[in-house]
C-alpha cells in the first residue's frame, strides 16, 4: 500500500516542481491524518532522491481545552521523521478564540480559519521558510470546487493546483504533494506505516461547526456515490480540476496592511482587525 501511496505522491512532487535545490519547506501539522501523510511523504522524498532541500514542520496551538493533546500527536510525529518542530501558541500570544468570536459576532469556526491562514503564511515565512505544504487532497479540492463553481467565486478556483506560486515577497509559495490522492488513502498510508493521528471529533468546538459539517459531508457523501456508479470518477475529476484551475486565473490585488504589513486586499487585515483591541 504505501510504496503505490508514495509513488502517486512522488509524481505529483516531479510532475508539478513542488520540490527544488535549496527549498526551506515547511509542513502545516493539525494532528490529523492528512497533514501526517503530506510530511512522512515528504520525508520518504527527501530520502528516496538527491534533492538538496531542508524539511521542517510547524503547529499552530489554538490554546483550547484540547489543544496539548493535539500537539502530543504533532510531536510524535515530527519525532518519527526526525524533523525539527515549531510551535506557535496563541494563548502564549494573547489571542482567545472563543473572545475573539463573541466581540466580532464571528462564529469561532470563521475565526479560526482567519487567524490560521494568516498564521500558515506568516509563521513559516518569519522562520526562512520559501514554500509551506498542507495536507489537502483530491477529495478536498473536488468539493471545493463544486461549492466554489456553484458560488461563483471562480477566482479561488485558479488556486486548485498542486502548487500556487507566490506573486507578493510575502506569500510563499503553497505545495499541496497530497492533491491526487484521497482522504481514505491518507488513513490507509497512515495506518500501514503506524503514524499516530487523532480524527477531526478531537477539535473542542466541533459541536459548534456541527452544521457546517453535516452539509460538508454530504458533499464528499455525493462524490463517493458517483464514484462507486461511474468507474475512475473521482480520479478523472482532480486530473479535469487541475487543468481547468488555469483558465479561471485572477490577479490578486493586494496591499500591505497598515498595522502589521502583512498581504491584504483592504487597509486593514481582517488578521488584524479581529485581535487588536483598540479596533471596532
Amino acid at each position: 500500500m504505501s510504496e503505490v501511496y508514495l509513488k502517486k505522491v512522488f509524481k505529483t512532487i516531479e510532475k508539478f516542481k513542488l520540490i527544488e535545490k535549496g527549498d526551506k519547506v515547511f509542513v502545516a501539522l493539525s494532528g490529523g491524518k492528512d497533514s501526517a501523510s503530506a510530511l512522512f511523504a515528504l520525508k520518504e522524498y527527501q530520502k528516496a532522491k538527491s534533492i538538496d532541500f531542508e524539511l521542517k514542520a510547524f503547529h499552530i496551538n489554538l490554546g483550547s481545552i484540547t489543544s496539548d493533546k493535539i500537539q502530543e500527536v504533532v510531536k510524535k510525529q515530527a519525532s518519527l521523521t526526525d524533523t525539527q518542530l515549531f510551535t506557535f501558541n496563541l494563548k502564549e500570544k494573547g489571542i482567545s478564540l472563543e473572545k475573539i468570536a463573541k466581540k466580532s459576532g464571528r462564529p469561532i469556526c470563521s475565526v479560526c480559519g482567519v487567524i490560521k491562514r494568516y498564521l500558515i503564511n506568516k509563521v513559516p515565512r518569519d522562520l526562512g521558510a520559501t514554500k509551506v505544504a498542507t495536507g489537502h487532497h483530491a477529495d478536498d479540492f473536488t468539493v471545493f470546487f463544486f461549492k466554489n463553481l456553484l458560488g461563483l467565486n471562480f477566482s479561488w478556483i485558479g488556486k486548485f493546483k498542486p502548487k500556487v506560486e507566490s506573486k507578493n515577497e510575502k506569500l510563499l509559495t503553497k505545495i499541496r504533494p497530497l492533491f491526487f490522492v484521497g482522504a481514505k488513502e491518507n488513513e490507509d498510508f497512515c495506518k500501514s506505516l503506524n503514524i499516530p493521528f487523532l480524527s477531526e471529533s478531537v477539535c473542542p468546538y466541533f459541536s459548534d461547526k456541527g452544521k457546517i459539517y453535516d452539509k460538508t459531508k454530504k458533499w464528499y457523501d455525493v462524490i463517493h456515490k458517483l464514484d462507486e456508479e461511474f468507474p475512475d470518477f473521482k480520479e478523472k475529476l482532480i486530473n479535469s480540476i487541475e487543468k481547468i484551475s488555469n483558465y479561471f486565473y485572477e490577479e490578486d490585488n493586494l496591499m500591505s496592511c497598515k498595522l502589521c504589513g502583512e498581504p491584504t486586499n483592504k487597509e486593514i487585515c481582517t488578521f488584524c482587525r479581529l485581535t487588536k483591541e483598540n479596533l471596532p
